[in-house]
């Protein structure tokens, strides 16, 4: 069992500095190795995608909807450098793409969506959901942990039975309070996401920090940590499934890391951490 999370909440002061630039480039970013082994990665000619709207790259460009050419797995953008794109330039061939992500997509729904990626024989499937299982328009909606835990293990079950020697790459559920922490200071972000109430759970009233709202903010952090260790859990039981050890969870997501088209998804900047965390993970599973 890994150490409990203290959830941080910024100074109200600190957080003037929410100059969210969406589709900015990821400055200072160290120089891209592409130095993994190369007998994994030589194999990849296809990658298999189940997640959210995290991995169509929604409101990374800019404007509303899904932007794929930003997505830390599929996307074209140079600066996003996906993980199709480091495999491409690992090995001089750029895998295909087999996409199972939904937006909006929790756990459950790419127990539907699996079999069309299944049916690609893909040699690598990435898995990044539970976001949308936390975030949910009340508190009681949420996904319960029991529940995140049973489908996240017939989901990951369902891959390594039908493809047992593909790759899996299990990214943890990014820290969502984090994301409040960044913006609930802010006047205007605090009304986008009050007329985006699909995230009321966490979101909701989002400038009180009244102790029945903090308590609740805390609940949701709590079942989020819990998410993350039903995935290390049900990754632990696969030979062939890389669990990122939190990375992503960890990843303290800068303000120009979010998009400003609604403070809630990744910008470019965002998705390029994405992409160099699970590259480094996939690197490290050679």
């Amino acid at each position: 069992m890994r150490r409990a999370r203290v959830v941080a909440t910024l100074v109200a002061a600190s957080l003037a500095l929410l100059a969210f630039t969406a589709c900015s480039a990821p400055g200072g970013a160290a120089a891209t190795q592409h130095d993994a082994a190369p007998g994994l990665i030589d194999g990849i000619t296809t990658i298999g995608v189940l997640g959210d709207s995290m991995s169509l790259g929604v409101n990374a460009c800019g404007h509303r909807g899904a932007c794929t050419q930003a997505s830390w797995v599929m996307g074209s953008d140079s600066e996003v450098d996906s993980l199709a794109a480091r495999i491409g330039k690992a090995t001089g061939h750029r895998p295909s793409i087999a996409n199972g992500a939904v937006d909006g997509g929790t756990v459950a729904t790419m127990l539907d969506t699996v079999p069309q990626v299944i049916s690609a024989k893909p040699q690598l499937v990435t898995v990044l959901i539970g976001a949308n299982d936390a975030c949910k328009p009340s508190f009681d909606q949420m996904t319960t942990a029991a529940q995140f835990h049973a489908d996240y293990a017939q989901l990951i079950g369902d891959v390594a039975t039908a493809l047992p020697k593909a790759r899996i790459l299990a990214l943890s559920v990014p820290d969502l309070n984090r994301l409040w922490g960044l913006g609930h200071g802010n006047s205007a972000v605090a009304a986008a996401w009050s007329r985006a109430p699909g995230c009321r759970s966490l979101l909701g009233d989002a400038g009180s920090l009244a102790p029945a709202d903090a308590e609740r903010r805390a609940a949701v952090g709590q079942l989020v940590d819990q998410y993350d260790e039903a995935i290390e859990d049900v990754c632990a039981q696969h030979p062939t499934c890389s669990w990122d050890g939190d990375a992503v969870h960890r990843h303290g997501f800068s303000s120009a890391e979010i998009s400003r088209v609604d403070f809630f998804h990744p910008s470019a900047a965002g998705q390029a951490a994405i992409a160099r965390l699970a590259w480094a993970v996939l690197a490290k599973a050679e």
